[in-house]
C-alpha cells in the first residue's frame, strides 16, 4: 500500500508539480489550497504525511499546523514545511502555545532529490 501525502499550498503550480513529482515516485497524493481546504482533506484522506506552505489565504500554514498539532487524532501526522518564507521559525515561536518544531523545512525553491528524501524519512 502506499504512503499518502496532504500537499497543502496555494500556489497551483507547486501543487501539480509535488503532486506529480510525488506519484510518480509511488505516493498517493490529496491537493488542497490553503488552511482550511487542507484540514477539511486531512479529515478525508488521512495523510502519513504533510507538506505545508506558510502563506496561504483563508488559513495560513501556521494556523493550521496549530490546530494540527492541537488534534489528538492528528497531531502525530508529521509535516514538511515547504515554503519561500525564510524566517518561518518565527511564526511558530510567536505565540504563547508550545507546539513542537515542524519535522522537515525545505525553502522554495527546492531540490527534487531533497525533498523525496525527506518525505521518504518522514513516512518511513
Amino acid at each position: 500500500m502506499s504512503k499518502k501525502v496532504l500537499i497543502v499550498d496555494d500556489e497551483e503550480d507547486t501543487r501539480s508539480y509535488l503532486e506529480a513529482l510525488l506519484s510518480d515516485n509511488g505516493y498517493e497524493t490529496a491537493l488542497a489550497e490553503d488552511g482550511e481546504d487542507g484540514y477539511k482533506k486531512l479529515i478525508d484522506f488521512k495523510p502519513d504525511a504533510i507538506i505545508l506552505d506558510i502563506i496561504m489565504p483563508n488559513q495560513t500554514g501556521v494556523g493550521f499546523y496549530r490546530k494540527l498539532k492541537k488534534s489528538e487524532e492528528y497531531q502525530h501526522i508529521p509535516v514538511m514545511i515547504l515554503t519561500g518564507v525564510s524566517s518561518y521559525k518565527d511564526f511558530f515561536g510567536r505565540s504563547h502555545l508550545s507546539l513542537p518544531k515542524p519535522q522537515q523545512f525545505m525553502e522554495k525553491p527546492f531540490s527534487t532529490e531533497e525533498l523525496l528524501e525527506k518525505i521518504k524519512a518522514l513516512v518511513m
